[in-house]
């Protein structure tokens, strides 16, 4: 291998190093944002179905006074 291959080689293997880094952050980074996403998701579904729950009952209990 001559010296200009070997340099050459040398700087394909440092930029691989730095976007490997790059992606590590940029992974680390959506595995927090996902994990906020999945939290308010949880959030909006138990408000879903509490707010469900309180009309259902409101309906029953205007059948009821309409009976």
């Amino acid at each position: 291998m001559s010296e200009k291959e070997f340099l050459d080689l040398e700087a394909q293997v440092k930029n691989l190093i730095k976007l490997s880094k790059q992606l590590k952050e940029s992974n680390i980074h959506l595995l927090k944002k996902n994990k906020e996403l999945s939290i308010k998701e949880q959030k909006l579904s138990e408000t879903l179905a509490s707010s469900a729950k309180k009309i259902e009952k409101l309906i029953k209990d205007l059948k009821k006074e309409t009976k």
